[in-house]
């Protein structure tokens, strides 16, 4: 497989990690990418698929917590209706953005960035 073809799916493998919910796959796969890829742009890609599963699990954990207050329960459940369809909606949107266009870094919008990415990558 040529290096573009290779790029891509590796990059998409990232983002479809986050399709499979909170499990280890979500994080498995992203990581396991950063060892075995030398490419910036698809560890640019594991990066940001880690830090979104960590901020879909983050909400969730919020959800979970105001869920026990019984005035939180109606802003746990908008917090956990946002978070399901972000959950869905934009690892698809990732996907074909990096499938459409692979020198281009996605960036998943209100997603902390825990794991950085390069400064070279930013800027373009």
């Amino acid at each position: 497989m040529d290096e573009l073809k290779t790029r891509k799916l590796l990059r998409a493998l990232c983002h479809a990690a986050a399709l499979t919910s909170l499990s280890v796959v979500t994080i498995g796969v992203p990581i396991a990418t950063l060892f075995l890829s030398d490419d910036p742009l698809v560890i640019d890609s594991a990066k940001e698929a880690i830090n979104f599963s960590i901020t879909v699990f983050l909400w969730a954990s919020l959800a979970g917590v105001l869920w026990y207050t019984i005035i939180g329960i109606p802003l746990a459940l908008v917090i956990a209706g946002v978070s399901g369809l972000f959950t869905v909606i934009l690892p698809i949107i990732a996907i074909v953005s990096v499938c459409s266009d692979s020198k281009k870094p996605y960036r998943y919008p209100l997603t902390l960035r825990i794991l950085k990415s390069s400064n070279a990558l930013s800027r373009a």
